[in-house]
């Protein structure tokens, strides 16, 4: 764990001895000299491993003789020769147990990187992201998005672009995500496309998607373009709807719709696709950053009017650092662990009173120990739009994995989701988790376990990446 992070997980404590009046410290036996039935032992060499070892070995309290075993270490020390990995079965320790009854000490410099997702860097002036590991630069969360290739074949992806989206209204997901696949692997590829051959060479790009591109090479048009129905951009505009997805667009086309009069005047509509028709314009139209710092900070100064302790942390493409924002999602918690319970209901009934919070769309949404609120804002004055506003409320244990998936982007996500994935590993919203342990004869042994991850960096470094800041992971 880094040792800005924040929290103090590992308090100190009184060196580990023999026996008391010794004042050699306790060792590890070597193999030869004793087994630990199931246990699988460890070769290290640096001196970062070496001083792995000897906190782990005062996190646990080794009693005398007793072996290391490999769930007490990070993942980066238990990963074998030829990418094995063994963990020794163990119970998870209870929810929220303090050690030795310290209290999680947590600074104010410690709160602000969580919250911001930037950290000091090693030495002055090295604001350089690091490079992707060996074996990872195929995967999108260990690349900065500031290093995004420059696309090199404008004139064919936005042309693919198009029908790509035409399948999506069109609910031909499928089709959808073979173009953007091939979509993406053109932007990546580092020159223009000039024949066929090296269109079908790209991965990601079939036989038929290298002849569309062929054909835009020739003519400078792709004649499927030609024949996207007419039902089209009828269906986006229904889909842009808040509350109707592509069923419910295809429905009301089917019906004879063919605009949003038509769906206010004749369609049976639901609660959050009334608020939706409401507000379509206000939805569709990207809100500057100043106004979603407005957004962030009226929430905040109502969640602290209830406790001063609770922190507000406003997510999404504001946390990336972009110029404009589709909606705000705002994570609340308490670094103790507990007063955020309560809180939420309390919340909702103070913006409203205060005439923010106009329209509930989803007004209470549980999701394990996480409750969400979906709704519309509008801050005070003349003029101001009606704003999408998520608001969610994590237990602090939570945060870490909570602040990176509400952060996105989703691309980012579903890349990390995916990593994780391949090192037996799962990550969601709520936490970083081996999977289930099986032994050799695939006989499950062990059903897996939670892994600390107190900070953003806690979930890279599990994984191996190397850490990206949040206006890194735009992809």
């Amino acid at each position: 764990m880094d040792p800005k992070g924040i929290l103090k997980a590992f308090p100190k404590r009184k060196k580990i001895h023999t026996n008391p009046s010794s004042t050699t410290l306790a060792k590890i036996p070597k193999r030869e000299d004793r087994e630990a039935a199931g246990g699988t032992w460890i070769k290290h060499s640096s001196a970062r491993q070496t001083k792995s070892l000897l906190r782990l070995l005062e996190l646990v309290r080794l009693s005398p003789g007793q072996p290391c075993l490999l769930p007490d270490l990070p993942p980066d020390l238990y990963l074998l020769p030829g990418g094995q990995m063994r963990l020794q079965a163990s119970k998870p320790s209870s929810d929220g147990e303090a050690s030795d009854g310290e209290e999680t000490q947590v600074s104010a410099a410690d709160l602000e990187a969580l919250i911001s997702g930037r950290y000091p860097t090693p030495f002055e002036g090295d604001g350089e992201p690091s490079p992707a590991p060996e074996g990872l630069d195929k995967w999108v969360c260990a690349q900065p998005s500031s290093q995004k290739a420059i696309n090199h074949n404008p004139h064919i992806t936005e042309k693919l672009e198009v029908l790509a989206k035409a399948y999506s209204v069109q609910g031909d997901k499928w089709r959808a995500l073979g173009y953007a696949k091939a979509i993406n692997a053109l932007k990546s590829f580092h020159k223009p496309v000039t024949s066929y051959q090296e269109a079908f060479g790209i991965p990601g790009i079939g036989k038929r998607m290298a002849e569309k591109i062929v054909e835009i090479l020739e003519s400078g048009h792709l004649r499927k373009l030609d024949h996207i129905s007419e039902s089209v951009p009828v269906l986006e505009l229904f889909s842009n709807i808040w509350g109707a997805g592509t069923k419910t667009a295809q429905m009301w086309y089917h019906q004879g719709f063919r605009s949003l009069e038509d769906i206010r005047n004749q369609a049976c509509l639901t609660t959050q696709q009334a608020i939706g028709l409401k507000h379509y314009d206000d939805f569709l139209d990207r809100m500057p950053r100043e106004e979603a710092a407005e957004i962030e900070q009226t929430v905040r100064k109502a969640a602290q009017a209830l406790n001063p302790g609770l922190l507000c942390v406003a997510c999404g493409s504001y946390r990336r650092g972009k110029a404009t924002c589709g909606d705000m999602d705002v994570l609340l918690t308490h670094p103790d662990g507990r007063s955020h319970q309560g809180v939420f209901s309390r919340l909702l009934d103070s913006l409203r009173q205060q005439g923010f919070l106009t329209d509930d769309l989803v007004s209470h949404e549980e999701n394990g120990q996480q409750q969400k609120y979906l709704g519309v804002c509008q801050l005070p004055g003349p003029g101001r739009r009606h704003r999408r506003l998520d608001i969610i409320v994590v237990p602090y244990s939570e945060l870490a994995c909570a602040l990176l998936y509400f952060t996105g982007s989703a691309h980012f996500n579903r890349s990390m989701r995916a990593l994780a994935k391949t090192k037996g590993m799962s990550l969601s919203e709520h936490a970083l988790s081996t999977a289930v342990v099986r032994s050799a004869q695939g006989l499950k042994v062990g059903s897996g376990q939670v892994l600390p991850t107190p900070t953003e960096k806690d979930v890279f470094r599990f994984l191996g990446l190397p850490y990206r800041e949040p206006a890194e992971r735009d992809w």
